[in-house]
């Protein structure tokens, strides 16, 4: 920071005559990076373009609790998922950069229309596989980017996840999305007694990368939440009606 002060200091001082005297440089606050570099900000730059733009575009879930903590009003959002919010971002090469609703009016474009394009370039980028954990046999998806959440978006690409009934799943925090395929009724009542109290332990130790306790089921494109609870110390779930009458 003091080499970079006597840069500027030097810098300004060189452009006076004799006579005058430099500035006083107090602080950077203030400055742009136009000013401090002699160069425009990579990121504003992108932002100001849509073509430049659209190819980064992207998708994070994240806990709706933790977003309170932003000017939620002023981000380009929706919710998919119980508990959650969906935010539009960019994805760049050395940062994720939230995208602003101010930026979608300079754009001109439907946020909906941004959203599939945001969903559709991660399709693209990112490559998933499915995992067996030894631990409950859960399969969770692979990856060390911090898009894996955003596939419960598009999660009927994850064949390996889907059964006859669907496919139960929960993203307690930003690296964790696991999910038990359903082809019977057994499946589905070892895998909710299994993941309940993973997502809620999961979620209870994860601080701020947690997302949600809840688990969700998917079935041809869809997901829906499955209400959880304790009851008389038994731990108990209320299903989709749609769900209820597949099974049994």
């Amino acid at each position: 920071m003091l080499n970079l002060l006597k840069y500027l200091r030097d810098r300004f001082s060189s452009k006076k005559s004799k006579e005058e005297k430099a500035p006083e440089i107090k602080s950077l606050e203030g400055y742009t990076a136009e000013e401090m570099f002699g160069k425009e900000d990579p990121v504003k730059s992108i932002l100001d373009d849509f073509e430049k733009a659209s190819k980064y575009l992207a998708v994070r879930i994240y806990k709706q609790g933790f977003m309170e903590s932003f000017k939620l009003e002023e981000l380009a959002y929706r919710k998919d998922l119980e508990g959650t919010v969906t935010v539009l971002v960019l994805d760049l090469p050395d940062s994720v950069e939230s995208v602003l609703k101010a930026n979608i009016e300079k754009w001109n474009k439907n946020p909906e229309e941004l959203f599939v394009l945001a969903l559709d370039n991660l399709k693209e980028k990112f490559k998933r596989e499915a995992d067996r954990m030894e631990e409950n046999n859960f399969l969770k998806l692979s990856g060390e980017d911090i898009f894996i959440t955003s596939d419960a978006l598009f999660f009927e690409r994850n064949k390996a996840c889907i059964g006859k009934f669907g496919s139960i799943f929960c993203l307690p925090n930003r690296d964790t999305l696991v999910a038990v395929p359903i082809n019977a009724d057994l499946d589905l009542e070892v895998g909710l007694q299994l993941m309940i109290p993973f997502a809620e332990e999961t979620f209870d130790r994860s601080e701020d990368l947690a997302i949600t306790r809840h688990i969700f089921w998917h079935y041809e494109g869809k997901n829906e939440l499955i209400y959880t609870y304790y009851g008389l110390q038994r731990l108990k779930y209320v299903l989709p009606p749609d769900l209820e009458e597949m099974v049994y």
